[in-house]
């Protein structure tokens, strides 16, 4: 008896502890504290990497080497959470949410590896169909997965270390092509990709019909 009233307990706690991980605005606190700490990092990140490439130092170096490392443990963290939020809610409503929350999801996704990204990709997928996703968020997440498989980008979101610490973009799949499927989903042109790769510009023929 004893046994049972203890396991009916535990039952009703973890239920519990469920329900308030699923409430709406619990969920919109953490995941919005989560984006101020990520972001946070990520620009002491940058700049304490602007410190050390123009003014290196040991110091300089020790400095972004510890911040590289919380970096790495917050993104684990933050993984774990999304994990949580996932298995005990499955994948929040977009619209109950707020842009900083729904802003967390995508990016700790987007930080993961690539295992996370193939897990949760149909659900970004899903909502780019609903037009809940902006189709820059969704191109990044395909050019990401993409980069995952060995193969090139199609939309030009990813960069990597260049010359002097200067980011270049990445390998791109047809790139004559990537302005072309930028604007059919509504974004930008890509200037230096249309002076490496001009534009095609049809010539109209016409007949002259007195002769």
């Amino acid at each position: 008896m004893k046994k049972l009233l203890f396991l009916l307990l535990t039952f009703q706690s973890a239920l519990c502890l469920a329900q308030d991980t699923c409430e709406t605005s619990r969920m919109n606190t953490e995941l919005e504290q989560l984006l101020e700490r990520d972001q946070g990092l990520r620009r002491a990140a940058m700049l304490a990497g602007y410190d050390q490439q123009f003014g290196p130092s040991a110091e300089n170096k020790a400095k972004l080497e510890k911040i590289v490392l919380d970096l790495r443990e917050s993104d684990q963290k933050n993984r774990v959470i999304v994990r949580n939020i996932f298995e005990s809610c499955g994948w929040p409503d977009a619209r109950q949410l707020s842009y900083n929350a729904n802003t967390a999801l995508f990016l700790v996704v987007q930080h993961s590896n690539k295992d996370d990204r193939a897990k949760y990709f149909p659900y970004f997928e899903k909502l780019y169909e609903n037009n809940q996703l902006h189709s820059f968020r969704y191109v990044m997440m395909v050019d990401r997965m993409r980069y995952d498989q060995g193969l090139g980008q199609l939309y030009g979101t990813q960069f990597i270390p260049g010359k002097e610490g200067v980011e270049q973009y990445g390998v791109v799949d047809e790139p004559e092509k990537l302005n072309e499927r930028r604007e059919k989903i509504g974004m930008l042109r890509i200037l230096v990709f249309d002076e490496k790769y001009p534009p095609q510009v049809q010539r109209v023929v016409t007949v002259d019909n007195n002769k």
